[in-house]
Order: structure tokens, then sequence, then C-alpha cells
């Protein structure tokens, strides 16, 4: 009797597994809970060995998987771009006459990075191919910052759930600048704070302001990192009074280096033709009009720019009426009651950081007959949203516990102080959910912390 007992219990069992797995298997959320489970259990005893090597190359071929599967149209700001990069490549440079070149002209740094791999083959799929290299050696970087404050296997389990995050994962396949300013401005945290640039020494602050300049001229959000670096000096300064010269040395070099990359780049594309306007942002007080439009949750607004578009000049640039027009509105926006303010800080954080970005590469499956699967799209939606969630929980986490903490040197809090100032300088600009990718990344790194607050078996730190 008992080896046919023994049998039923073992079908019942497997039955009833497979009947939770059909549930769970419909939602996402669920999932990205398993997901990272099983990557918790699966390094608790022992770390993957050669780990970066196995990263990237496992991230790129997960990336290329998503370049031969998901065609996602050109389309918006992407489409321009691309098509400016190619007129450049032909010796036309029509699109310079455009209000988006004119007013916007640092986007034309970005164009030219486009056009310099365009020249080698012409075809978009150039550009997603580079953006599967650059997207997926981001995750390798995030993880050789994070493995320096935590155990080796705290680290790896973060770059794995960053690694199958399917926002980070497929960005690639829709040509965004985001990808390439990302990897600029991680390695230059990588050359300021991570052990492997130890032998730098103090080249290590120029190369930093280096790399961080050329991610901010690929897309401006350097001034991110920026911040973050210097809330990392105050915080070192504090903890290390008597290295403060050569911390003060240290950042100073770094700014000179980051600043003067700036205007020699700027100098460059205006003598090249490339841009008359250089590497300027034309109408900086644009992006707190939509940042404040509380009908948009601080998105893009057409209705703004009907308002400010009659009011550049003929050459597209902004004038004093611009100004008025811009001021006006900010005023009006600023001086709404406290409670109406309140409402769009807490609809615009819902809008950019609990909304997926999914749409972008793979909107158009939902509206091809012959590519719609909703359920599948839903539970992958989910699964995003999971797993970005369960990064932020455990980033919140991992800042607890004084005496690690106490242990570890300031540049621990550098991914911290970079979500930081993400989160806040987004509550006063335009944003829309894609606009979190970089501070998702540090999320990812943050995660590493708290996940190495769990109970496992004691290793060394990496």
């Amino acid at each position: 009797m008992d080896k046919p007992l023994r049998a039923l219990r073992g079908l019942f069992s497997v039955c009833f597994i497979i009947a939770a797995a059909s549930i769970l298997m419909l939602s996402g959320y669920a999932l990205a809970l398993l997901f990272a489970a099983g990557v918790f259990l699966f390094l608790r005893k022992k770390p993957i060995p050669r780990f970066t090597v196995w990263l990237f190359i496992g991230g790129l071929l997960l990336r290329l998987a998503f370049v031969l599967v998901l065609h996602p149209p050109l389309e918006s700001d992407f489409q321009m771009l691309y098509e400016a990069a190619q007129s450049l490549n032909a010796g036309d440079l029509s699109f310079l006459d455009t209000v988006y070149f004119s007013l916007w002209a640092y986007q034309s740094v970005f164009v030219a990075w486009e056009a310099m791999f365009l020249s080698i083959w012409n075809n978009p799929l150039c550009l997603e191919l580079v953006n599967a290299v650059l997207s997926a050696a981001i995750v390798c970087l995030t993880y050789r910052i994070a493995r320096e404050h935590v155990r080796e296997s705290s680290a790896q389990a973060a770059a794995i759930l960053l690694t199958a995050f399917p926002f980070a994962l497929s960005l690639h396949t829709v040509l965004s600048n985001q990808i390439p300013s990302a990897f600029f401005l991680l390695l230059g945290l990588w050359l300021l704070a991570c052990k492997d640039c130890a032998r730098l020494g103090f080249w290590r602050f120029p190369l930093a302001g280096l790399a961080l300049q050329l991610g901010n001229l690929l897309r401006s959000e350097g001034l991110i990192l920026l911040v973050a670096v210097l809330a990392f000096a105050v915080f070192e300064a504090f903890a290390h009074p008597e290295a403060i010269k050569r911390l003060a040395l240290g950042i100073l070099t770094l700014l000179v280096v980051y600043f003067g990359t700036n205007a020699a780049a700027g100098a460059v594309v205006r003598a090249t033709g490339l841009n008359p306007y250089g590497v300027q942002n034309g109408n900086p007080g644009w992006k707190f009009v939509t940042g404040l439009n509380f009908n948009t949750s601080g998105g893009y607004s057409q209705d703004d720019w009907a308002l400010i578009y009659p009011t550049l000049d003929e050459n597209h640039q902004i004038t004093p009426a611009t100004e008025q027009v811009q001021n006006g509105l900010i005023r009006e926006r600023l001086s709404s009651s406290p409670d109406k303010l309140a409402r769009h800080i807490v609809n615009k954080i819902r809008f950019l950081w609990c909304s997926d970005s999914l749409g972008w590469a793979f909107g158009h499956t939902q509206k091809d007959p012959t590519w719609s699967r909703e359920t599948v799209y839903t539970v992958m939606q989910q699964f995003d949203r999971g797993l970005f969630f369960l990064a932020v929980g455990l980033g919140a986490f991992g800042l607890w516990g004084k005496k690690r903490w106490q242990k570890r040197p300031m540049t621990a809090y550098l991914p911290y102080f970079a979500v930081f100032a993400a989160f806040c300088a987004l509550l006063l600009i335009e944003v829309q959910p894609r606009y979190a990718y970089l501070p998702q990344l540090f999320i990812f790194l943050t995660a590493a912390f708290g996940i190495d607050r769990l109970p496992r078996k004691e290793e060394q730190h990496g």
C-alpha cells in the first residue's frame, strides 16, 4: 500500500503545482516575485564565477533576440533624429532650418552620433545593434559598481533582475538617445567610484568628468549625475576632513573637464556647420511650462506649444514675448492652491514612476492583428512593474542597517544620490514614463543593498 500511496501523493502534488502555476502564470506581478525568489535561491550558496563576462554575453544575446523579433516603427523624436542623421550623411543640412534643431541645438550631437554609425552600415538595424551592445554593457557597469559595497551574490542578483527588466531589455529597439547617454554617464560613475579604476589615481577625476559630459551631450541628463557627485563630495568631506584638499582638487578638476568639454563641443559643432547654435538649449523654460501642466500630469502639451510657437522669431529663437508667455504660465500654475499643486505632484509621480514604457517597443504588436497577444503583453507589463516596484522596495530597505553603512565608503551613496536627484528634478520639468530609464538603472543598483540585507550564507564582499 505504501508504494501506490506515494505514487498517488506524487501525482496529486504535480497536478496541484500545475494548477497553481496556471494561475500564477497569468499574473506578471506573481511572475516577478517568483523570478526574483528563484534568483535569490540560485545565488544563495555560491556566486557565479566570471560573472561579468556571462552577464554581458547573456544580456547581449537577449537583446539580439529582441532585435530579430521586434521591429517597432520609427516615430516621434526618434524618427526626426534618424532622418536628420540620414540628411547629414547626404550633405543636406536643411533639417537645421526646423524649429526642433534651431531651438534645441544640443540634439545635433546625437544626430552626428547616429550618422557616424549609419555611414558604416546605412540601416536602422545598425543603430539597434550598437544600442544592444551598450545596453548590455550598462548592466555590467551597474554590477561592477554594486559589487564594491555588497556581497558578490547580492550584486549578481541585482544585475540579473535588471537584465530581465523588460523596459531596459527592449529599449534598444527604439533608437532612443537614452542608452548611449546612460552608458557614458554610468561609465563616469564607474571611473570615479569603482576599485576597478584605482590604478588611475587622480586621473579618475578628469576621466570621469569627460565621460559624464559625453553622456550629457548625447542626452541632457548629466546634471543629475553631477548633483550626485557633488552630494557625495559633501558627505566625503564630513567623513574624511583630512583629505578634503585632495577631494576638492579632484572635484574641481572633474568640473573643469565637464564644462570645458561642453564648451569645446559647442565650438566644434558651430565650426563644422553642424549647428550654428552649438549645443545650447534655446528654451530651457519650456520644460518647466510643460512640467507644471496640470492637464497632462507634467507631460507634453500641444496646447502650451500652440501658445509658445507664435512668439518665436523668424530663426525659431525665443523672444521677450516668448519669455513673457512662459513666465506667465509658470507663475499662474505655481500660484495655484496647495491642494491642486499636491494633486499635480501625486499625478506626476504616478505618471512617471508607476507607468510602464513598453509601448515604445511593443505597442505596434498590439495594433497588428497578426501580432496581437493582449494577454502576453499585459503579463509583460505587470512583470515589468513588479520587478521595478520590488527594486524600489529593496533599495529603500537597503538604506537600513547602521553598522553596515558605517563600514561602507561614501561612494556607496552615489546611486541613491542619483535616484533622489532625478526624482527631485523630474518633479519640476516635463516627464514621460520613458524618462525614468536612467534613474531606474540606479534603482536596480540600490536594490543590491536591500538584497544584501536578506539572510543568507555568510560570504565575503566583492
